[in-house]
């Protein structure tokens, strides 16, 4: 059995905006359910994408803003 590599990117726009895009759809699905992400995860060429909800940012892991 072969092992999979699950990629994981982090973009913040000039916006301010942060994007999530993951190949993991399961982890994406989760996230989601923890309003950890504004939209349901779009699938694109390098796997899901996503806006981070605004009162949350990543580092590593989700925070909630103060």
């Amino acid at each position: 059995m072969g092992k999979v590599a699950k990629m994981l990117y982090i973009v913040v726009q000039d916006n301010g905006e942060t994007y999530v895009i993951s190949t993991d759809k399961r982890q994406m699905a989760r996230w989601y359910a923890l309003d950890y992400l504004r939209d349901k995860p779009k699938p694109t060429e390098k796997g899901y994408k996503a806006v981070v909800s605004d009162g949350f940012y990543f580092s590593p892991a989700f925070r909630k803003k103060k």
